[in-house]
């Protein structure tokens, strides 16, 4: 169970965009934070509202006659509106099919009018969430994050807001991080430094944030970050010298791919394909040198980055003795994609057993876009090895293109060759029929 804020969240969407929750507790029974159940009840809470509303509006109506349900269905999409802004025309396309069937149900087919009625709810719905779109943008205290300050006006003196970082108050050291972030003053690197001790979560995450709005004046004091005690400071650290896209900081990444925190390895690994063609040839090197962890993190990265010495360098990782490294560079050069396939094509040719097995699991992530060169490979290629590797490759995916070439490759001259096609033909029959038994898995 999380610890602390951060850990509770630091795998979340909020914490991949960077936006932490503030200020909370570990609940004394569950181990989930205080504000994390807030969130979740008022999450239930919304739509049970909403249909609660809108059930009472059609039973009063049915019940006595004289309530027009309808009229009570706008102060649902207020409500909605309020809640999920311009979502909230799902809300509308839902109560104008209700509106549609109980019409049709109790009084015939809907004329014109109930139609145009029930169209109503569908438009009034958008306009008023984008009417309270646009009044939360304006006024941002109409909905803060549950659990974070409330927005406050900056101090336009740099001074006196890294004066409020030793202030007793997190919050306060919270918003004055936030702020100092926003003015991108060098002045506030080492104060912001410093605050990546604080005690509070929440606002060594802020302090994080905050450093990689200063640009490559804060390079230093985030890569001392990737040695913080911290995971959670750590991971924020790369991800903010990604944002910084520094070359400077790539020794310091680098040596964050050999982190004991997977996650920190990996936005250590992001960061450094944030930083491109300046970072390739470190990452080269490390792939080809370093321990199973930094090999796992630069495959990453060169996905990310692409390329010819990209692609290079994860054709020869291919055949790495580590498992989860060759899962990683089959999946970095399915990531480059069709760039890829020339070179995968002609590592299928080789007499390296996990290097062609490594190739044929890239070609099969890439999936339809290598079929046109795999299929070429298999009717043409001189070498068989090569044919019966396309052949394997294409019983992978699921295209009739590649059905059409299995087909022709029952005629190969080799033995090999004819008996890949076989059992490729074969695992695609299998998925049609699975297909066929169970269409829900496949729609």
């Amino acid at each position: 169970m999380p610890k602390d804020c951060s850990r509770c969240f630091q795998k979340s969407k909020r914490a991949a965009a960077h936006k932490p929750f503030y200020g909370c507790k570990p609940h004394p029974l569950f181990g989930m934070t205080a504000a994390w159940r807030r969130e979740r009840l008022e999450n239930l809470a919304r739509p049970a509202v909403i249909v609660l509303v809108a059930a009472l509006a059609v039973l009063f109506d049915l019940a006595f006659g004289t309530v027009a349900y309808t009229h009570f269905f706008y102060l649902v999409l207020i409500l909605a509106a309020f809640w999920y802004r311009r979502r909230a025309v799902a809300v509308g396309l839902l109560l104008a099919a209700v509106h549609v069937t109980i019409e049709y149900l109790f009084h015939g087919p809907p004329d014109a009018s109930i139609l145009v009625s029930a169209a109503t709810f569908i438009i009034a719905a958008w306009l008023l969430g984008y009417l309270f779109e646009v009044a939360g943008r304006r006024k941002g205290e109409l909905h803060f994050r549950i659990g974070e300050p409330k927005p406050a006006a900056c101090e336009r003196d740099t001074g006196r807001l890294i004066a409020l970082l030793s202030n007793r108050d997190p919050g306060t050291r919270y918003r004055a991080a936030g702020c100092l972030g926003d003015r991108g003053d060098p002045a506030a690197v080492e104060p912001l430094a410093a605050l990546l001790t604080d005690p509070d979560p929440g606002v060594r995450w802020k302090a994080a944030e905050a450093l990689g709005k200063l640009g490559p004046a804060a390079v230093g004091a985030l890569t001392e970050g990737l040695r913080h005690e911290d995971a959670d400071v750590r991971w924020m650290a790369a991800v903010a010298l990604g944002e910084i896209g520094d070359p400077a900081a790539v020794p310091g990444l680098l040596a964050a791919l050999d982190d004991p925190d997977t996650y920190v390895r990996s936005r250590a690994a992001l960061a450094l394909a944030e930083i491109g063609e300046a970072a390739l040839g470190d990452l080269i090197a490390a792939i080809h040198n370093g321990d199973e962890r930094v090999r796992w993190g630069a495959a990453i990265a060169l996905g990310k980055i692409g390329g010819e010495r990209a692609v290079e360098a994860l054709i020869k990782t291919l055949p790495d003795p580590d498992d989860d490294v060759r899962l990683r560079a089959a999946a970095a050069l399915a990531d480059i994609g069709e760039p890829a396939v020339p070179r995968l094509m002609d590592a299928l040719g080789t007499d390296d057993d996990r290097l062609r097995e490594g190739a044929t699991a890239a070609l099969s992530q890439i999936g339809r876009p290598a079929v046109p060169a795999v299929v070429r490979a298999l009717r043409e290629a001189g070498d068989w090895r090569i044919r019966a590797g396309a052949a394997r490759v294409l019983g992978r995916i699921d295209d009739r293109q590649a059905v059409e070439a299995l087909i022709s490759g029952l005629d190969d001259a080799r033995e090999e060759v004819r008996s890949a096609a076989r059992e490729a033909l074969l695992a695609a029959s299998g998925r049609h029929n699975s297909r066929e038994e169970a269409p829900e898995r496949y729609d």
